[in-house]
């Protein structure tokens, strides 16, 4: 096999509209489940009466850069529509309507959801925006939507392959955060197979399933898994930048990632990370997965059938778009800021990475790092998993003298002030977990948080649930280990108080 520039631009940077289309889908979906989770609780995140509201985030603002349009929104009614709009650029995104303009205005959207409330963002967001920003660049219209089906009606159907840098980009990130994923997990818990035991072990994290797993399951099938998933992240990398071996190793990739993170999904609630990774993947499905669906329904359907018509290429093995258009060497450019931007940040923000490739970043990559939340910081559980876990109570005295839980009776499955030790399975979702992780070294928002507490009555709507006084405790232990039946060193500590 010759390796040359048609080589090259066939295995790197040439991918089948059809697989743009399912892409495309997949993650206007998963745009529309994050909305709907971040809307469920909008009161508490995005109202001015919630845990963070505008005018304290514009007094202490999280970082130097970044921007929400929300951030002018302060109104309850202007954030539900706020999201309302949201909602239907995702809906146009997904039966692809105006998909070019959707897709800019989707990242927009998405990174406009994140910053409003980033004292709770996790990787998973991190990775969004990452997917969201590269695939900005690549014409995930081109089929599968209503802008494809416009284009066949016209005589003008897209051409496929797509070639463009973006699909390199795309690929490359992928393969960029299994691979430092993996070589920072060097900590004895990864060495001796204690990684996802310990995981499991994680009040705040474990899902109901990971709750059942650790307390019927033998502990070397902890170690069986811990295993079996550092040899994947070793794995994916090589398997999706192979460009040998072609579609096997890319449908070995995809095997991977969904096993990997389905698993991950299962055990613990690490928010939409997962599902966001399962999206990267679909960007490694080839033409000849394609062509073998299509001829499976074709020999089961009549050669008329929508479904199988919308799987066949209008031109199969055409030319893919021109890069002679202003517009497309514009997005060329931008594309390449930003990659600069990114790569930059792999070196500063990656242990594993030598110190002589490490260098002081200039103000305006630090902006378009944060501006875009091209975070490039991959290590997951790295270099252990967590062996230290915690939790918030709120010990809050009402105006007929009881005590009450109002954080944990949203937060949590538990909501008792008398608790102070971390009960098996908290059930929180990602936004409570990583809001009482973070809230304690954040002393300018507790006035936020307190305001909150007090007007509990409010929400309820009984004034007898009036707040006079309330404690907050940071109550944490470690773990037991295996073959150990209780957590050790068990504390509560008081981290905010205060009386009416």
């Amino acid at each position: 096999m010759r390796i040359d520039k048609t080589f090259l631009r066939d295995r790197f940077l040439s991918i089948d509209i059809r697989t743009l289309g399912l892409a495309r889908i997949y993650i206007a979906l998963l745009l529309l489940f994050d909305l709907a989770k971040r809307g469920a609780e909008m009161s508490v995140w995005y109202f001015e009466s919630g845990l963070l509201p505008n005018a304290m985030l514009a007094k202490y603002p999280l970082k130097p850069w970044g921007e929400s349009f929300l951030f002018y929104v302060s109104s309850d009614t202007g954030v539900r529509v706020a999201f309302v709009l949201i909602g239907l650029v995702y809906l146009a995104l997904l039966f692809g309507i105006f998909t070019r303009v959707a897709q800019v205005l989707a990242a927009a959207c998405l990174l406009s959801l994140q910053i409003r409330v980033d004292v709770v963002s996790n990787g998973g967001d991190f990775v969004f925006c990452n997917l969201m920003v590269w695939t900005a660049f690549l014409p995930l219209g081109s089929a599968l939507s209503v802008d494809a089906w416009r284009a066949n009606k016209a005589g003008k159907p897209k051409s496929s392959p797509v070639v463009s840098w973006a699909v390199l980009v795309v690929t490359m990130q992928l393969a960029i955060i299994y691979f430092f994923n993996a070589v920072h997990k060097s900590g004895e818990t990864w060495i001796d197979g204690s990684a996802v035991y310990w995981l499991a072990n994680q009040e705040r994290l474990v899902t109901g399933l990971g709750y059942w797993m650790r307390e019927h399951l033998p502990f070397w099938v902890f170690q069986v898994i811990t295993y079996t998933s550092l040899v994947i992240e070793y794995l994916l990398p090589l398997l999706i930048l192979s460009p040998w071996g072609r579609p096997r190793t890319r449908r070995a990739a995809i095997l991977g990632i969904w096993a990997l993170h389905l698993g991950i999904a299962a055990l613990a609630n690490v928010g939409v990370f997962s599902f966001v990774m399962i999206a990267y993947s679909m960007f490694l499905i080839g033409p000849e997965d394609w062509e073998w669906l299509r001829e499976k329904l074709r020999l089961r359907r009549t050669k008329d059938d929508p479904l199988v018509a919308a799987l066949t290429l209008p031109q199969p093995g055409a030319a893919s778009e021109s890069w002679r258009r202003p517009l497309r060497w514009g997005a060329n450019v931008i594309l390449a800021v930003l990659v600069v931007a990114a790569t930059s940040q792999v070196a500063a923000e990656n242990p594993a990475i030598s110190r002589f490739v490490k260098h002081e970043q200039p103000k305006w990559i630090k902006a378009t790092v944060m501006t875009f939340r091209l975070n490039q910081g991959w290590k997951m559980f790295a270099a252990n998993a967590p062996r230290h876990d915690m939790w918030l109570v709120v010990d809050a005295v009402t105006a007929d003298g009881r005590h009450i839980d109002p954080f944990n009776e949203i937060a949590s499955r538990y909501a008792d002030p008398s608790l102070r030790t971390i009960p098996p399975w908290l059930g929180q979702n990602y936004y409570w977990c990583d809001y009482s992780v973070r809230i304690k070294g954040y002393r300018r928002y507790h006035k936020a948080l307190g305001d909150w507490i007090f007007s509990h009555h409010e929400r309820t709507g009984n004034a007898d649930d009036r707040v006079v006084s309330f404690r907050v405790y940071e109550v944490s232990h470690y773990p037991p280990g295996p073959w150990q039946d209780e957590p050790r060193d068990v504390k509560a500590k008081v981290i905010l108080s205060k009386r009416l």
